[in-house]
């Protein structure tokens, strides 16, 4: 899997990153597209290697075929303390955002509703899965018929948060292989029940860090 932001906070915590004007990646509240958040609103991301923007092309994402944005999955992993009273998070917004070369904004897919993660296994370790929707799905392979250099970047917000850092990292379910294993991306193993994005980034599941980790 590959790290797209990474944020830490004390109640609520924001993390945004993006592809800014001249194609850089950048963080802060000017790439929090998605999630309601108000321009200049103070943002925690956590320096260091764990936001990233990704192209869709360099994880193994095609606009047809069998690894289209349809297999493309926003995986929330939380650290939030060793106490059952301190690990629930609220996971109010999220959204993948995706941008052309020059850093302008084309599109925006987020989440319906709030999600309430009530423990996690350990940072790195597990996490809770999100993925776009049928209908969100064919918008972003459309759009990137036409934008082949597509980035892709991720808003989140989340509430009662008690430790941190929280991650957001960005993988795939691989259709080119039984059980994973395929180029540009890693595989995400069953089961396949997800959160979707908008009307449903539907469904949950729990996916274990490593064992989706090959690649």
């Amino acid at each position: 899997m590959n790290s797209l932001v990474t944020f830490q906070n004390t109640g609520s915590e924001i993390g945004c990153v993006g592809n800014a004007p001249g194609g850089i990646t950048a963080t802060g509240s000017a790439q929090c597209f998605g999630i309601g958040t108000a321009p200049g609103v103070v943002t925690n991301e956590q320096t260091g290697s764990g936001n990233n923007t990704y192209t869709a092309l360099g994880l193994g994402i095609t606009p047809s075929g069998l690894n289209t944005f349809a297999n493309l999955i926003l995986i929330f992993n939380g650290n939030e303390g060793s106490t059952a009273a301190g690990q629930p998070i609220t996971l109010d917004k999220l959204s993948l955002n995706l941008f052309g070369a020059d850093g302008a904004l084309l599109k925006s897919f987020s989440t319906a509703s709030a999600f309430t993660a009530l423990a996690f296994p350990g940072v790195g370790n597990a996490g809770f899965g999100f993925q776009l929707d049928f209908i969100q799905a064919a918008q972003a392979n459309q759009l990137f018929l036409v934008n082949q250099s597509l980035v892709i970047g991720a808003s989140a917000a989340a509430s009662n948060a008690n430790s941190g850092p929280e991650t957001v990292f960005i993988s795939r379910i691989d259709s080119t292989q039984p059980g994973g294993g395929g180029g540009g991306g890693s595989a995400v193993p069953e089961p396949t029940t997800v959160l979707m994005l908008g009307s449903g980034l539907i469904g949950m599941s729990m996916f274990l860090k490593q064992r989706a980790s090959r690649a």
